[in-house]
């Protein structure tokens, strides 16, 4: 037993030896209508700076590709072009719509990201000052339901299908968007990280 301990002891001071060498860093990045933190242990500010900039690239192109607020975005193209017809989409997508439909399916449909028309909504009462006209917010209402998107696990394809569908990731993004971030950090070496 005496011999475990002494083991573990050592190990203990070499860690802490290690982490001795390391600084604490800090560094802002704006990206999907919030500000992301990196906190970070690095040997220099160099290498924080360069692991720190790498994770906020993978958090931009996330934003590229998941937003509903960029016309050009990955998600609103499907929502444009899969109207009863399916359509590819890139790993990131899929990867965040099979756990969206996961969550729906857990919460009764409680989460869902095809609320999209009535955000939409909301998002110009919000500009105009004014509460939504009742029968344009039933009406964005009949285009809710987590079951109007359908996804093709054997070939990554989705297809909406009801026209009027939107999707809005708001909810689960920017979750999907630090989980990579921190993985990136991770893979780079930087295992003691906050996102």
């Amino acid at each position: 037993m005496g011999r475990v301990a002494a083991v573990l002891a050592m190990t203990a001071m070499a860690a802490s030896c290690a982490d001795a060498m390391l600084a604490r860093f800090e560094l802002d990045h704006p990206a999907m209508g919030a500000m992301f933190r990196v906190v970070l242990y690095a040997e220099t500010e160099a290498a924080a700076t360069e692991a720190a900039h790498a994770a906020f690239g993978r958090i931009d192109a996330l934003d590229a590709a998941l937003s509903d607020y960029r016309e050009d975005s990955e998600l609103l193209r499907v929502c444009r072009d899969a109207v009863g017809c399916s359509v590819p989409v890139s790993e990131d997508l899929w990867r965040v719509l099979v756990r969206a439909r996961q969550v729906s399916e857990l919460s009764g449909g409680a989460f869902d990201v095809s609320v999209g028309p009535v955000v939409r909504l909301w998002r110009q009462a919000r500009m105009f000052k004014e509460m939504p006209d009742p029968q344009r917010l039933d009406d964005a209402r009949c285009l809710v339901g987590y079951r109007l998107v359908d996804l093709d696990t054997e070939r990554r394809r989705v297809r909406l299908l009801q026209r009027g569908v939107r999707l809005d990731l708001g909810g689960i993004a920017k979750g999907y968007a630090v989980d990579e971030a921190l993985r990136l950090l991770s893979d780079s070496g930087l295992a003691r990280a906050l996102v």
